[in-house]
């Protein structure tokens, strides 16, 4: 058998690159990839008002929603929610 001849694409891609060209690096913002799910516990009652919510939602904002991207939401906007509603509401459903 003769060897190969010819130029390999890493060969090509070298010999094609300009250094005059700058080159970007994106970055992926929210990886959520590679980690564990968290478990949350919803009764059946509660898991059709969180799917009627981001439903909602979804249809506000004309993009696809998740459960998970309306707790990030809620995880993201903790500064602004009254922490006083919040326990009375955590209190009247436990």
């Amino acid at each position: 058998m003769s060897k190969l001849e010819g130029s390999s694409s890493l060969t090509r891609r070298k010999e094609s690159q300009r250094p005059d060209r700058i080159t970007t690096v994106g970055s992926r913002r929210n990886v959520t990839t590679g980690t564990s799910p968290t478990p949350i516990r919803l009764t059946p009652d509660e898991r059709v008002e969180l799917n009627l919510w981001v439903e909602e939602l979804q249809g506000l904002t004309k993009k696809k929603l998740t459960a998970a991207k309306l707790m990030r939401g809620l995880i993201h906007m903790r500064k602004s929610i009254n922490t006083g509603k919040l326990i009375e509401a955590i209190k009247d459903i436990t």
